[in-house]
């Protein structure tokens, strides 16, 4: 789709993207504004809506994709669980985020990460060193 955002970074045609896994199928990067640290997405790489719009074998796929994601930031960032959030209200295209949280984290927090009310500021540096700790993760 020509206006789709995440087609648009899934056919690079969008810079200052913080990319640490690709393959034919699946994307996996970070957000563009954390809300914690690692905040990720995982983009099915074909524009599609639901899961249900996928096979159950694409999903396997995409839902492999995840586990190693998630597994790969929670130990990358030292924290016990993530929070998962499918949406589709604001870009309609397939898509999970990734929040890795604490144990601790209270569902009042919660609900500021999804409501886009907390955000984790950090640098240029930061980021980048984080994106090539997430890369080679990934690759092991």
């Amino acid at each position: 789709m020509n206006n789709c955002v995440y087609c648009n970074i899934v056919n690079h045609k969008t810079d200052d993207v913080e990319v640490f896994y690709e393959d034919n199928d699946v994307l996996v990067m970070l957000d563009a504004d954390w809300a914690v640290k690692g905040h990720s997405l995982v983009i099915w790489k074909q524009h599609c809506i639901n899961v249900s719009d996928l096979s159950q074998e694409e999903f396997l796929e995409f839902a492999k994709i995840y586990h190693k994601a998630e597994r790969v930031l929670l130990k990358t960032t030292n924290k016990e669980r993530a929070i998962i959030l499918k949406t589709g209200g604001l870009v309609s295209h397939f898509h999970f985020h990734i929040y890795p949280v604490d144990n601790a984290t209270d569902w009042q927090t919660i609900k500021a990460i999804f409501g886009k009310k907390v955000r984790y500021q950090t640098s240029p540096q930061e980021a980048s060193d984080f994106v090539e700790s997430l890369l080679q993760a990934m690759l092991s």
